[in-house]
């Protein structure tokens, strides 16, 4: 989850932080926000590491390697934000400057375009030739294969990654950062990656399933988010305190958990049959929230179209079959 464009994050925090195991060469203390941790530095040198972007989310990447112990030289556009980094970050005015001599290069831009951009100024790519490259820009499957395909032609090596924290939790055991590409180079990186996110971890070689399952788990975030503040509004259009849904928030969630582990099993098997509860059930239920929504004048966009995908099922013959039938009809436009 990369840095929502106008969202504050330093007011977001979860409630209850996960303790983190301590072991060797790890160091916890304690922030408002959660738990965080730092590597120290083992009697290795440290990673001499560039950081193309000074976004909220490039900055708290930045910081992350420098608190680490890491040379950590920073460049953006604007100067004054490279500057406004800090925490024992060198800034740079000149982007090949900044590029020089160094081992690693992190790009947390806005999209891969204006990376693209970035890379096809002049001197940038033979400055990058022999180096890792790192793109932490958030992007598609698609984005990452052309940026593969631009660092073979450069003579760099490339992972493409996806980090799922808002930058107020970079170096938090909340962080985690997939990472897709060549294992070796993923390797060599590891223990300098993990100043950002302990929890690193990388998918696979083809280069763009690290943006796939990104977007994958945030489809079902940003699905789920907006189901349950739908369901907010529709208790307090019928009078309802919004607050007695929420506080009943582990009664849906463990319903997810549980429809989700088996959907797994039944996706692997290609079998929808089951004997707890059919799509035509949950069809019938759906279309209650549709009509208490249009009763109580408030939008019925969002189960309009959950009712649309369902019935579809219904009418490609699945009613009689377990809810993650709908998996067969999401396969196809």
């Amino acid at each position: 989850m990369r840095e929502p464009h106008g969202y504050e994050t330093a007011s977001f925090r979860y409630p209850h932080p996960v303790p983190l195991p301590v072991g060797e060469g790890l160091c916890c203390s304690r922030s408002t926000r959660s738990t965080q941790w730092r590597w120290k530095m083992d009697s290795r040198s440290p990673t001499k590491i560039t950081v193309i972007g000074t976004g909220l989310m490039g900055s708290a990447l930045a910081r992350a390697f420098a608190a680490a112990g890491h040379d950590v030289a920073v460049w953006n556009r604007t100067p004054s934000k490279a500057r406004a980094v800090g925490g024992g970050t060198l800034a740079f005015d000149n982007l090949v400057e900044a590029i020089s001599g160094r081992a690693l290069v992190v790009v947390s831009v806005s999209n891969y375009a204006a990376c693209a951009e970035l890379l096809s100024s002049e001197g940038v790519a033979r400055a990058l030739a022999g180096k890792t490259l790192v793109q932490l820009t958030s992007g598609s499957p698609a984005d990452a294969r052309s940026g593969l395909e631009w660092a073979k032609a450069h003579g760099v090596d490339y992972l493409d990654a996806a980090i799922l924290a808002y930058p107020g939790f970079v170096a938090t055991d909340y962080a985690t950062v997939f990472y897709a590409g060549s294992r070796a180079v993923f390797d060599q990186h590891l223990a300098t990656l993990q100043a950002i996110a302990k929890n690193s971890v990388y998918v696979d070689e083809k280069i763009g399933s690290a943006a796939t399952l990104d977007c994958a788990i945030l489809e079902a975030y940003y699905g789920s988010s907006l189901a349950f503040l739908h369901a907010a509004a529709m208790c307090k259009a019928e009078g309802l305190d919004p607050t007695l849904f929420f506080s009943h928030k582990s009664t849906f969630l463990g319903l997810v958990s549980v429809t989700a582990d088996a959907a797994q099993g039944m996706v692997e098997r290609n079998d929808f049959s089951g004997d707890q509860c059919s799509l035509n059930t949950h069809v019938a239920a759906i279309e209650h929230i549709v009509r208490l929504s249009k009763d109580a004048r408030i939008s019925a966009r969002f189960p309009l179209e959950l009712l649309d995908n369902y019935k579809r099922a219904l009418s490609e013959g699945l009613g009689l079959q377990e809810l993650p039938a709908v998996f067969q009809t999401l396969m196809r436009d």
